[in-house]
């Protein structure tokens, strides 16, 4: 018999544009067979080293919009976030079946973001997405997943790739939706657009999602049957380079999710 699952996740993040530092907060709300939690993270990452987590069970609600700024406040995170939105949304339904749909919103692809975790304040570019899925993750049809965004001055790029029973390649260029694009780990290839090249990586996360969801014991039954996914995420730089227009330079977070 299928569970009833249900999952509102916020992603916001942010890179300083003078020295790299990235900053990765989330929230999500997680509904299994009538039982639901509320689970808020923040990772941070300096000078190209591994991402400290926090990770709880208690706390604060969703971040909310008010119009195009976004605030967020967890007090068990002793985080605040504002955001003010640069880039009109868009949202595509990634996934449809019987049992239900997961449907992604990019709620701001460029925003300027300030996090202020205690004492200490990271201001930069950064993005904002959240996901809404009626499916259990350990039943999605995909076996590798690559997720990216780009962000530079004015500009922005995004994509999704799925390898496996459902295959899926979607790039957003400044909210367009580009054919026939290929992301990669390295690089986005953007057709007669150009392309947006990685360079200077540097490893936030490197896990199975098991070993990062360790402190959440309450979740177990849900955390077990996703542990042995394993989840690296990188900060890089992005270079955007386009016919006939100069080269624009930018922060880059992108990951790989792969099926263990």
């Amino acid at each position: 018999m299928t569970v009833p699952f249900a999952l509102t996740k916020w992603y916001v993040d942010v890179v300083d544009d003078d020295d790299g530092c990235a900053a990765i907060a989330y929230w999500a709300s997680v509904r299994v067979a009538g039982v639901a939690h509320a689970v808020g993270g923040l990772l941070l990452s300096r000078d190209g080293g591994l991402a400290d987590r926090t990770l709880t069970l208690h706390g604060a609600g969703a971040p909310t919009w008010s119009g195009d700024h976004l605030s967020w406040h967890s007090p068990p995170l002793h985080l605040s976030v504002d955001a003010d939105r640069l880039m009109a949304a868009f949202s595509h339904q990634l996934l449809t079946t019987p049992s239900g749909t997961m449907d992604w919103h990019c709620d701001a692809p460029l925003a300027q973001v300030r996090f202020a975790v205690g004492s200490d304040v990271i201001e930069g570019r950064g993005y904002i997405e959240r996901l809404q899925l009626g499916i259990a993750p350990w039943a999605l049809p995909a076996m590798r997943i690559l997720w990216g965004r780009w962000t530079g001055p004015g500009r922005s790029v995004v994509w999704i790739a799925w390898e496996g029973a459902h295959p899926l390649r979607l790039v957003w260029v400044d909210g367009t939706l580009v054919a026939d694009a290929v992301p990669t780990t390295d690089r986005v290839v953007l057709g007669a657009r150009g392309s947006l090249t990685l360079h200077d990586h540097s490893v936030i996360t490197d896990a199975t999602v098991g070993e990062q969801l360790t402190p959440l014991q309450p979740l177990r039954a849900i955390v077990d049957r996703v542990a042995h996914q394993r989840q690296t995420r990188w900060r890089a730089r992005g270079t955007l380079q386009e016919p006939g227009r100069e080269d624009v330079r930018g922060w880059v977070i992108h990951e790989v999710v792969q099926w263990q």
